[in-house]
């Protein structure tokens, strides 16, 4: 769990240690350069960027995380956003061994 202070946003990391796949949620853009150095200390590979819902409280980091490793960017089809991957309920992302 990490805090970007200014927006009261909690990010979050899942990790697979055995893969070395991860999965960011809610990632803010002006903290990219800390989750990216936070992935490459920890030997992560991030698979997706996950935004919960459009945030009117910051910008996201999923474009740049995407730009920056390669990831996919994943948000509810419902929420009328662009991204990689659209999910709706039910819908399950699977990395590493999850």
């Amino acid at each position: 769990q990490m805090l970007d202070l200014p927006s009261s946003t909690l990010s979050y990391v899942l990790a697979d240690r055995g893969s070395g796949a991860a999965v960011i949620i809610d990632p803010v853009l002006g903290c990219v350069e800390r989750d990216v150095g936070l992935l490459r200390e920890l030997g992560l590979r991030l698979s997706y960027a996950v935004n919960t819902h459009c945030h009117a409280d910051h910008i996201t980091g999923s474009g740049k995380l995407r730009e920056l490793l390669g990831c996919r960017s994943v948000i509810s089809r419902a929420s009328g956003a662009s991204a990689d991957l659209l999910v709706g309920e039910g819908d399950l992302l699977r990395f590493g061994a999850f």
